[in-house]
């Protein structure tokens, strides 16, 4: 007997579908029968013509840690957005309040994570050449999955490395002695800077025109574009993976949205144990969509053409990528509508927590991804990288009972309203998706039903 039975479901899996049912106990997954096999419940739940997937696990967000003090998303918030989305892990990026960049900052943001997160999380360690051994050691006895490693901006210049490379081989050897993964946000900082002053003097200088000469106004998304070229992102994969090389260092690169940023990791993949993320924004999106979201398309790194689109999901297909996340950083609609009058003062982020699944379900709609593959990119392959596998990322005995029931043959659109994180906004928004969530289970607890969250924050700490 099982607390809870789900009869007649098809489960997806990343080598295909099977119809099955799938008996839960103590919130784990006991049992994947064939369809009318002696298995009962105190709760049965029908799932016939539905789909049976993983709860996603999201390896790339922004969470900040102090629910009263920030205006942006908070625990409550953004894992609600997380929750309806069917994600149902989130890992933290370290770069928000509290930063994660020592232990005692490291300890905050879990107890917050525990009082008020809806989903379960794991922590991303944040290191920097003020970061000592001693504390990269202890945060990995605390459970850090990874430690970030910003080569060009974090979030504060305190916490990038720049081109110092005498500090990248000391912290890359640390984290190899702590038996981590040095998760690298790759760019060349000198690079970026100059471009910036460049496109902001050539931007004032079209601004001064239009108003004389009433000529086109100036760039928006255009000029922030071009600050950041894909040769930004090869020279900080390259200047990371030579170095890994001699540190026997594992590494994560983030964000990936260039051709040449997957041909450089290739190169390396003999020397440096490598894997890789790629943001869904870069594989639903060109920059023509893009220039037209004006601010609301401003992310870093920027959204590329669609021919490096269409190579980001080739990659995806052919194993290229290791996994797909949203880079959840919510931009207040009142900071992004400064990007109107001038580009620069807009924040670069976009929500995406809530939209993952949509997005990759849109992608399916378009034939570049099966459902088998969203579950290999969101579920288990973030799962197996940092630590979390078999016990996330999988529909299997053992594993935690993180599901998603999907129909799909419901049909909807994506609007702002529904939205749950504070941004109050999507990119997205009147898409219309292939398949709709109708339950969600964490830890085989009825997490989402109708799009609501059914309870109070029931999140645990997860760690490697």
């Amino acid at each position: 007997m099982f607390e809870t039975v789900i009869r007649g479901g098809t489960v997806v899996g990343v080598g295909g579908t099977q119809r099955a049912d799938v008996g839960i106990r103590d919130g784990v997954v006991q049992a994947v029968a064939e369809p009318g096999a002696a298995i009962e419940g105190e709760q049965v739940v029908d799932a016939t013509g539905k789909l049976l997937l993983p709860g996603l696990v999201d390896a790339h967000v922004h969470i900040p840690g102090h629910a009263l003090s920030s205006r942006l998303d908070c625990f409550d918030t953004a894992t609600r957005a997380a929750a309806v989305g069917g994600v149902t892990t989130v890992m933290l990026m370290p770069t928000d309040d509290p930063r994660t960049a020592t232990p005692e900052y490291f300890e905050r943001k879990r107890q917050a994570g525990e009082r008020e997160s809806h989903v379960d999380f794991a922590i991303q360690a944040m290191i920097s050449p003020r970061s000592e051994t001693a504390e990269i050691l202890a945060m990995a006895r605390q459970g850090a999955v990874s430690f970030e490693l910003f080569l060009a901006y974090g979030g504060n210049p305190e916490f990038t490395i720049g081109n110092d490379d005498y500090e990248l081989h000391r912290l890359l050897t640390a984290v190899a002695e702590a038996g981590g993964i040095a998760g690298i946000t790759p760019h060349s900082g000198t690079l970026i800077a100059k471009n910036t002053r460049d496109q902001k003097g050539y931007q004032n200088d079209r601004r001064v025109r239009y108003r004389v000469e009433r000529e086109e106004p100036p760039p928006l998304v255009e000029a922030f574009v071009r600050t950041r070229p894909t040769l930004s992102e090869s020279l900080g994969i390259t200047r990371a993976c030579t170095v890994a090389a001699e540190t026997a260092t594992k590494l994560h690169f983030r964000a990936l949205s260039a051709r040449s940023s997957i041909e450089h990791v290739r190169r390396f993949s003999d020397r440096v144990h490598i894997t890789t993320e790629a943001m869904s924004h870069h594989l639903v999106f060109s920059e023509e969509e893009a220039f037209a979201f004006g601010p609301y398309g401003i992310i870093v790194p920027p959204i590329r053409s669609a021919q490096e689109r269409d190579a980001l999901r080739m990659a995806l297909r052919e194993g290229g990528l290791d996994m797909v996340v949203s880079d959840h950083s919510p931009v207040l609609v009142e900071d992004k509508d400064l990007g109107w009058e001038d580009i620069w003062k807009t924040p670069p982020g976009m929500p995406g927590l809530q939209t993952l699944l949509p997005s990759m379900l849109i992608l399916a709609q378009q034939g570049v991804v099966s459902l088998g593959e969203i579950v290999r990119v969101c579920c288990e392959q973030p799962a197996r990288a940092f630590g979390l596998f078999p016990r996330k990322g999988a529909i299997a005995p053992g594993a935690d009972a993180d599901l998603v029931l999907l129909d799909p043959e419901r049909r909807w659109r994506v609007t702002d309203a529904a939205q749950h994180s504070r941004a109050r906004y999507t990119t997205l928004k009147g898409r219309e998706v292939h398949g709709g969530i109708d339950a969600v289970y964490l830890r085989g607890e009825l997490l989402v039903q109708n799009d609501v969250v059914q309870a109070g924050p029931r999140g645990r700490f997860v760690r490697p």
